[in-house]
């Protein structure tokens, strides 16, 4: 395992690698370019789950007055986000030491480090207390975590009673994922195909576990969903989310295999 762990964080250190300034997080342009549909005003294809994603968590009270975790944090912009929107205090780690290094310097610049605090560990030892934690937020990382030993068990210690977990991620459940993770098998970084019965039997420890699908035939979004797509674009993407939409009230359970799920964890 050491050695996986060596070689993912060197791949997450290059990734992350840069010595120009991080742009500043500004509350506006998060919200209405990384939290705004594809087809309109959004910055990318994961835009649209990154919006359904905060509304799941708001739903349940969001992170306003709360202490987050934000899980594998990267350089920090969504510590800053939570931190500017409303939470009381904001942990945040990552594997990569660059990353971190990065991340810190645009807290600093954003007088934020009263508030947020970012480290490099990785998700089989969190160097947190037992109940520490009001709630946990994670994009995008469990592909690349749940090939460790202990990280639910890890992740279940470091929350207080009743916290909630939420996960965004790319289900191996969707046909094509699972076709194309046949094809392609493990990468250099270490992402690893992941389905929903394998959540399930490992968060076993938890009171509660939800996995929200979403997503069909839009999933199409991931091949035209760029920066500023055309008007023939948009008109396709905005169309085939109103297909799915169609799809899902006729046949709820075709969400099951939806290429985009919301996970939450309750301990």
């Amino acid at each position: 395992m050491a050695e996986r762990l060596q070689i993912e964080k060197a791949y997450h250190n290059n990734f992350y690698d840069g010595t120009e300034p991080l742009d500043f997080v500004d509350i506006e342009i998060v919200q209405n370019k990384w939290l705004q549909p594809c087809y309109e005003t959004g910055s990318d294809c994961y835009s649209d789950d990154r919006q359904v994603f905060h509304r799941i968590i708001h739903g349940d009270g969001g992170w306003e007055g709360k202490h987050v975790l934000d899980y594998a944090c990267g350089p920090g912009q969504w510590s800053i986000y939570f931190a500017l929107t409303g939470a009381r205090k904001v942990n945040g780690f990552d594997i990569s030491g660059t990353a971190i290094r990065r991340g810190r310097k645009r807290v600093k610049a954003q007088g934020l480090k009263e508030k947020i605090q970012l480290d490099v560990m990785n998700a089989t030892k969190l160097d947190y207390p037992d109940n520490a934690f009001d709630i946990v937020v994670g994009t995008g990382v469990i592909h690349h975590v749940i090939k460790y030993t202990g990280i639910f068990e890890e992740l279940f210690r470091v929350m207080k009673p009743g916290a909630k977990a939420y996960f965004l991620e790319g289900l191996a459940d969707f046909p094509l994922f699972r076709l194309m993770w046949k094809i392609k098998g493990e990468v250099p970084q270490g992402d690893v195909p992941i389905f929903s019965k394998e959540i399930y039997e490992k968060t076993r420890m938890f009171s509660d576990v939800e996995i929200h699908a979403n997503h069909f035939i839009y999933s199409v979004k991931r091949l035209l969903g760029n920066n500023n797509p055309g008007k023939f674009r948009k008109f396709i993407l905005k169309s085939c989310k109103q297909l799915d939409d169609i799809l899902f009230s006729f046949y709820p359970p075709l969400r099951n295999w939806g290429s985009t799920s919301y996970i939450v964890l309750t301990k």
